[in-house]
């Protein structure tokens, strides 16, 4: 018998021992999955699948193709890899090379692949994968096999005993299991499809320029830095724009650019397929930039500098604005206002949507360009408002107080039904008409990048509320956004609803 080392391989070694068995007329059956915790169910499950053949191959999904929600994989890809293994059902091992297992159906060439009875009905596969693997194999010759295991979830078993959260986010977890199954989570995350949006607000490029320190300069008080890599985003409304467009039929963003061409078209380029740009052009004004230099190993950010002209925009522009929000405000379901505070978001703009009847989803934000002027108070009113505590503590005057206090006293003044107040590590206050205040435990385990996590709460919490969900599970799916926000580099990808709906899941059984 082999021991793990030899039976462990790379996929191009196991493609060539492969074809060689088949030359030697055995039949090859291939398993796939992540198998993060080994459990008695993929036991079963792998020595039913060898009965198909003489030989089983084992492939297993890479750390970094996880998607299963922050802190997964619990173990690492050569544990997984040890694991399977260390069984002797099993006669090879390889690791994957991409996010799922059509490449390697290619290569391999399987006479049967084999899932679990989880994976019986496709339509019950929220990934869709199910269905191109099965094409995959056909067209190699393969066809496809489910076994009958006894049913076993490893989420379940590692949310139960190697769970990441601390005691009190566990409990939560454990109560708001008995309340919802994921299904019911991700049923009502369907009911934000049909919905058209208009969001309005500051466009913003954020640009990442990494560059390492190399010491402080012999002549200056700086600290000298290498530039590796830049990187550029779309930001600000443009990021609430397209975390929208993945939850919702249709989204307009209304803005305005600078004249830059070059620009614009990068704009264009990054916006979903589903998002209809509404822009105002403004040749004296550029658009926003905001440029951090970070430390690219770990993303440690040094300074910034803004690009940027803040004072309100001239009135021929504010009355383009005005015209186009009048025209495309009766066709949307709702309006969400990104309100950076960089002049966009005039006192007409702001009472023209505080008074013009449309569902009004509002985040006012406070930043280094306009910390202490840009507070949610400047709107008369608005369905739902979504700030973070240092913002709700602005609105309300008070450094200091009982949080729920200050929500509370915001909320009256606004005369809005819903106000969601995330907390970083300390998650989130969301109070609502006629309900109890809730508070929701963070749900990240690792955090890439806190940059843009707030505009994806915003975006996905904002039609939940519209769809008049639980406030608890508006809570809910509210921070798993931002857990799955905060491990995606600044704007560079917006959350996938497909990882959205897979974290749920994970989390929930």
């Amino acid at each position: 018998m082999m021991d793990n080392d030899q039976k462990i391989k790379a996929l191009g070694e196991l493609q060539r021992i492969l074809e060689a068995a088949r030359a030697d007329g055995r039949r090859v059956v291939h398993c796939h999955g992540v198998f993060d915790l080994l459990h008695p169910g993929h036991i079963l499950h792998f020595k039913e699948a060898r009965k198909q053949g003489d030989l089983l191959v084992v492939t297993v999904t890479p750390d970094r193709f996880v998607r299963k929600g922050p802190g997964r994989p619990v173990f690492n890809q050569r544990l997984r890899l040890e694991s399977i293994a260390a069984l002797e059902t099993v006669d090879y091992a390889a690791l994957n090379e991409w996010p799922t297992a059509v490449e390697t159906i290619q290569r391999l060439k399987p006479h049967v692949y084999v899932k679990g009875q989880d994976y019986a009905q496709a339509a019950s596969d929220v990934t869709g994968r199910i269905v191109d693997e099965e094409a995959a194999v056909k067209a190699v010759g393969g066809r496809l096999v489910f076994t009958n295991e006894e049913a076993f979830s490893s989420s379940h078993i590692l949310n139960r005993f190697f769970s990441a959260y601390p005691d009190h986010t566990q409990q939560y977890l454990q109560a708001f299991r008995q309340r919802y199954r994921a299904e019911q989570v991700i049923d009502a995350l369907k009911r934000l499809e049909d919905l058209r949006v208009l969001v309005v607000g500051e466009a913003i490029l954020d640009q990442y320029c990494y560059c390492f320190p190399m010491g402080k300069s012999p002549k200056e008080t700086i600290v000298s830095t290498r530039f590796v890599s830049e990187e550029h985003f779309a930001g600000g409304s443009l990021a609430v724009a397209n975390h929208l467009a993945g939850f919702c039929r249709e989204v307009t963003l209304l803005t305005a650019l600078g004249a830059e061409a070059a620009q614009q078209a990068f704009i264009r380029s990054k916006l979903k397929s589903n998002v209809r740009l509404e822009v105002v052009i403004t040749e004296e004004r550029p658009t926003i930039r905001k440029r951090r230099y970070l430390e690219p190993n770990f993303l440690t950010k040094m300074f910034e500098v803004e690009y940027l002209d803040d004072a309100p925009i001239p009135e021929p522009v504010e009355r383009t604005l005005h015209e186009r929000l009048q025209r495309l405000q009766p066709a949307h379901d709702m309006v969400a206002v990104s309100d950076f505070g960089h002049g966009l978001m005039t006192e007409p703009l702001r009472q023209f949507l505080s008074t013009c009847g449309a569902f009004l989803a509002l985040n006012s934000q406070s930043n280094s360009a306009n910390l202490g002027f840009n507070p949610v108070t400047k709107y008369a009113r608005a369905d739902f408002v979504c700030i973070d505590e240092p913002e709700l503590k602005l609105a309300a005057g008070s450094q200091y107080g009982a949080l729920p206090m200050m929500a509370e006293q915001v909320k009256a003044r606004l005369r809005t039904g819903a106000m969601l107040v995330s907390r970083g590590p300390g998650g989130s206050l969301i109070l609502s008409d006629g309900a109890q205040a809730v508070e929701t435990p963070a749900l990240a385990t690792k955090v890439v990048d806190r940059t843009g996590a707030g505009d994806a709460l915003f975006a996905i919490a904002s039609p939940c509320v519209y769809r008049r969900l639980p406030v608890e599970l508006v809570g809910f799916i509210g921070n798993c956004v931002g857990a799955l926000a905060v491990e995606i580099v600044c704007n560079r990808d917006p959350v996938d609803p497909i990882l959205l709906q897979k974290f749920v899941t994970s989390l929930l059984r």
